[in-house]
């Protein structure tokens, strides 16, 4: 049977006739829209992150962080043509006359070709990773965001830059053309700006950031998706001002990343199960019939003596076996004070073990750390919103302490050392927090990429990862960079404190490790063909545990060859092992 076993990242529809599906498991599947079956599969060679159709349904473009662009024929997938990047591609888009399509790559360049896979523009002046790119409707513009806040409009025949419009450090993340001479773009303060006659317009559509914008002229209709948890759908008016039709906080499968409409009044949604699930406008309910478990794992660790790893189902494996279900995808896990803390998507903080609910706040949680504040032991939440939630015990629950602003953008990773809290961003800032004052030193452009995970040396010193494929070990605020050994973003770092070794894991399936006492690169295992999703430190000094995408935790050390501990399964779990 034909499925996902890793988040569907990207999405689009052909009328009422297919959908197709972008996942993190490098497929992409072709679907009977009116079933819900796969009709074809195709693979990329690494994370599948975009598709889209052409006007005309006869092919299906997609976009991957293997760096390449692919030209499929519908309906049977065949590979018609490649186009190569250097860095990943984010976003791909389809004239409106389906001649010419345009890519948007973090190596901050955007690309016009033809359907002969022929270069006709490299459009290059985005300052940061160019993220979403769209046609005007008579395919003669192209518009363009990037992490630099800016959107920029290029004529398609020339490739000359025709307006930039700056909104500051507040970062856009998706764009999408409205009626005619109207343009939307979401921004991370959860805004849709209307764009019309060189006007600029706001509607405050969501609490959080907005991920993904998408729109139909034939319904006149705009659906949006937020780090608040919610869609909406809008009604729109010629000059492009927003009416609420309907809103809904998804269930816990649904991935907001991603959305298209259909010309069955629906939203197609991806989601971290095994196929996309549909929401219908005019009823407000939501299909997930077809949607299953999938086995990726996001994190790992060593709790009461066991390996404990939880991922996209929710499903808790201790050595292995299912132990509970968790209602959220879950991103950490963390001993504290005899518990096992986990938390995701939802926003939720659980004990893993008991699936209690422990606190609650509206932004996804990314990473969590335990701290040491006056005299108490708290627990730190780092969410998408860029905040930090110090959080207590407080008979039986976790209540908070502070709520500190860190960053604009995602928290991606968390470390403590003594006194010292270190945090990174997505948007290539670090930040170093003195926890007797809660005072922020941040440290802008850290990584030429977006930045990644956190680790703390016990000698005081932090590391930090990221898309730069850069190792950078930071002592009394400045940084040694060491060039890493992966070939794809570094997803990940962890310390062992015994041996001063530091484990660094990538999307490309490799973990390499570190002597950060003498500065050098020891070995570098490749483990698997999935991305590595979490490296912790493991139950003897100089091992790590690599938690990966493909439902498998692994253990690597300075000596000895590297071994799968277990792999998750997808079989359904016996009722009396796995509590709702």
């Amino acid at each position: 049977m034909i499925n996902h076993r890793s988040p569907i990242s990207g999405v689009a529809c052909l009328d009422d006739r297919y959908v197709a599906t972008a996942g993190y498991d490098s497929q992409l599947i072709l679907w009977d829209a009116r079933t819900q079956t796969a009709v074809a599969r195709a693979r990329h060679d690494h994370l599948a992150n975009h598709c889209t159709f052409s006007p005309d349904g006869r092919f299906l473009l997609s976009g991957s962080s293997d760096h390449t662009v692919r030209l499929w024929s519908v309906p049977d997938l065949g590979l018609l043509a490649v186009m190569r990047h250097s860095d990943d591609i984010e976003r791909v888009a389809f004239s409106p006359r389906g001649d010419r399509f345009a890519t948007a790559s973090r190596d901050y360049a955007i690309r016009v070709f033809d359907l002969t896979g022929r270069l006709v523009h490299l459009l290059e002046g985005h300052a940061a990773d160019a993220v979403f790119v769209e046609f005007s409707p008579d395919g003669r513009e192209l518009w363009s965001t990037s992490d630099d806040a800016d959107i920029r409009r290029w004529d398609v025949e020339t490739g000359a830059l025709l307006q930039q419009v700056s909104f500051g450090d507040v970062q856009l993340d998706t764009i999408a053309m409205g009626p005619e001479g109207v343009l939307y773009a979401g921004n991370d303060a959860g805004e849709i700006l209307i764009l019309k006659d060189g006007q600029v317009r706001t509607h405050q559509a969501h609490a959080l950031g907005i991920k993904c914008l998408a729109y139909s002229g034939r319904e006149s209709r705009l659906a949006s998706t937020g780090y608040d948890g919610f869609l909406r759908t809008f009604r729109t008016a010629p000059d492009g001002s927003l009416t609420l039709e309907a809103e809904t906080r998804p269930p816990r499968e649904v991935w907001l990343r991603t959305c298209a409409l259909d010309s069955r009044d629906r939203v197609i949604v991806g989601t971290f199960g095994s196929s996309y699930a549909t929401f219908d406008i005019g009823s407000r309910r939501w299909d997930l019939s077809r949607v299953g478990d999938t086995p990726g794992l996001n994190a790992v660790g060593v709790h009461a003596g066991a390996i404990m790893a939880i991922g996209d189902a929710g499903v808790l494996y201790r050595d292995g076996v299912a132990v509970r279900r968790i209602d959220s995808l879950c991103n950490f896990l963390l001993s504290f004070q005899g518990q096992l803390l986990t938390g995701g998507q939802t926003g939720t903080l659980f004990d893993a073990l008991t699936g209690q609910v422990l606190f609650e706040q509206p932004s996804p949680i990314n990473c969590a750390v335990e701290i040491q504040r006056g005299g108490e032991s708290l627990v730190v939440m780092g969410t998408y919103s860029g905040d930090a939630w110090l959080l207590a015990r407080a008979e039986g629950r976790m209540v908070l302490r502070e709520r500190l602003s860190v960053f604009r953008a995602a928290i991606k990773g968390l470390a403590v050392h003594g006194g010292t809290l270190f945090a990174t961003c997505a948007d290539r800032t670090v930040a170093h927090i003195t926890l007797s004052t809660l005072e922020v030193t941040r440290t802008v452009n850290a990584h030429e990429r977006i930045t990644n995970g956190a680790a703390a040396l016990p000698d005081g010193r932090f590391a930090s990862v990221g898309r730069d494929l850069m190792l950078r070990v930071w002592s009394k605020g400045q940084p040694s960079v060491h060039p890493t050994p992966h070939g794809r973003s570094v997803r990940c770092v962890a310390s062992c404190p015994q041996t001063m070794l530091l484990a660094t894991a990538a999307y490309d399936g490799t973990l390499a490790l570190f002597d950060a006492e003498h500065g050098e690169w020891l070995k570098t295992e490749r483990l698997t063909d999935f991305g590595i999703s979490t490296v912790s430190r493991g139950s003897r000094p100089g091992h790590f545990l690599a938690s990966a995408y493909d439902g498998c935790v692994y253990e690597v050390s300075r000596d000895a060859a590297p071994r799968r501990v277990f792999r998750a399964s997808v079989e359904p779990f016996p009722p009396q092992a796995l509590a709702a």
